[in-house]
């Protein structure tokens, strides 16, 4: 941003705000009151300084409303960090899965806008990293999505995987999980960013943990199956978080996305839609809500 340099950052009071799958993050306040975050990475494959400034130059030019900007970083032979905004609203995982007595509904409205706003940053993502990286992402999960203000969701953590040891990468990031890799070892692609997109998508709406995202201490079940079963055995509706259930109206656009969900889900990468499909979906679905809040006949048709 230019506003800040590095003595700035180093002189500015630190807040540990936990360890990640990659290195620890520090919310640090400067001296001109921007709350930044500072990521300090850890295991690292062998990568040069060029390589990691190079790679860090592309990251840094990726813009779009819906991705957490990085603002700075810096290179040392026992330091590599990454800089970024601060979000004060936490991320998608607590917003979905806490129960503080303070905690504000989360809405099938404000669900289905995180949804349509994560599809349109991977489809980004997907369309500005052809060729720089096998995946785009690598490692969607709802804990690697913030929220600003209104609920308005900025993807992180996006595009490490090509600075990631591939010991480490194996056992922490979502690609891995996928089934292109769990069962047959095939290559990554931008598919296996649209199988996690998937799996993001059915806890949001269900409600429940997904292995994918499931925090220390914590148990998480395979939505996919789980999901598929409840298809399979025709108890659909009991698959929705309570939350989203109490307006009727909303019912149709929320079976078309749990639709969306299982299609991005599909085992084989080949019958995956790509990103630019998603994000059509989605409007679609987002589209048909609105229209149904201005026709009152849309409530006897559910």
């Amino acid at each position: 941003m230019g506003d800040f340099n590095l003595t700035d950052l180093f002189q500015g009071s630190a807040e540990g705000l936990g360890k990640g799958g990659f290195g620890s993050c520090y919310k640090t306040k400067l001296e001109n009151d921007k709350t930044v975050v500072v990521k300090r990475l850890r295991d690292l494959g062998p990568v040069t300084m060029e390589e990691f400034m190079k790679y860090m130059r592309l990251l840094s030019s990726m813009e779009h409303p819906n991705l957490l900007p990085l603002l700075g970083y810096y290179y040392s032979t026992t330091e590599k960090l990454m800089i970024s905004n601060y979000a004060s609203n936490g991320n998608l995982f607590y917003r979905i899965h806490g129960r503080s007595a303070d905690r504000s509904p989360f809405t099938w409205a404000s669900r289905l806008k995180v949804a349509y706003g994560v599809a349109q940053a991977m489809e980004f993502l997907h369309r500005k990293m052809n060729g720089a990286a096998i995946v785009p992402h690598g490692n969607l999960k709802t804990s690697n999505v913030l929220l600003g203000e209104n609920d308005k969701p900025l993807i992180c953590d996006y595009g490490l995987l090509p600075l990631v040891s591939p010991s480490l990468a194996v056992h922490r990031m979502v690609c891995y999980r996928s089934p292109d890799h769990q069962q047959n070892q095939m290559v990554l692609s931008k598919k296996t960013d649209v199988w996690s997109y998937g799996c993001l998508l059915l806890e949001l709406m269900t409600g429940r943990i997904s292995m994918n995202s499931k925090r220390g201490g914590l148990h998480g079940i395979h939505l996919c199956h789980w999901v598929n079963r409840a298809v399979r055995e025709e108890w659909t509706a009991e698959v929705f978080d309570n939350e989203i259930l109490k307006n009727t109206r909303e019912s149709n656009g929320m079976i078309k996305l749990l639709k969306l969900a299982l299609w991005c889900c599909e085992w084989s990468p080949e019958k995956r839609p790509d990103m630019g499909e998603v994000v059509a979906e989605v409007g679609i679905i987002m589209t048909g809500r609105l229209d149904a809040e201005s026709d009152s006949s849309y409530i006897d048709s559910v």
